[in-house]
C-alpha cells in the first residue's frame, strides 16, 4: 500500500483539563534526533512530559514576544519628549568621534 494514499486524519483535538481550564491541541512535531534527545533530557530534570516541557519553552516565547512587541508599539505611538529652540544634530554631527577623540601631545 502507498504511503501517499493513506488517508491521514489532520482534525485538531480539544482537551479540557478541569483545573487549569485551558483547552490543549495536540500537534506533531519533527525534531533533529540530538534535539529531541535534549528535549527529553532536559523534560525528565524537570519532572514534565517532553509535551509539557515544549509547550512550557513555546508559551514563555510567546509572552516575551508579545510583551516585546506590545512596549514597541506604546513606545512609537509616545509623542517626542524632547523639546528645544535649538536645531537637533544632523547624523553627521551626532556621529563625528574626531571631535571628541583625545590625543597626547608627545
Amino acid at each position: 500500500m502507498c504511503l501517499a494514499a493513506q488517508a491521514v486524519d489532520t482534525k485538531p483535538v480539544k482537551h479540557y483539563i478541569r483545573v487549569m481550564k485551558s483547552r490543549l491541541r495536540n500537534m506533531t512535531v519533527t525534531l533533529e534526533e540530538n534535539v529531541a534527545h535534549w528535549a527529553r533530557v532536559e523534560a525528565a530534570r524537570k519532572e514534565m512530559s517532553v509535551s509539557t516541557f515544549l509547550g512550557a519553552i513555546l508559551k514563555e516565547r510567546m509572552i516575551q514576544t508579545d510583551g516585546y512587541q506590545r512596549a514597541m508599539r506604546r513606545g512609537l505611538a509616545r509623542k517626542p519628549f524632547l523639546r528645544s529652540d535649538v536645531r537637533y544634530l544632523s547624523r553627521e554631527e551626532a556621529h563625528d568621534r574626531a571631535g571628541l577623540r583625545w590625543t597626547a601631545s608627545l
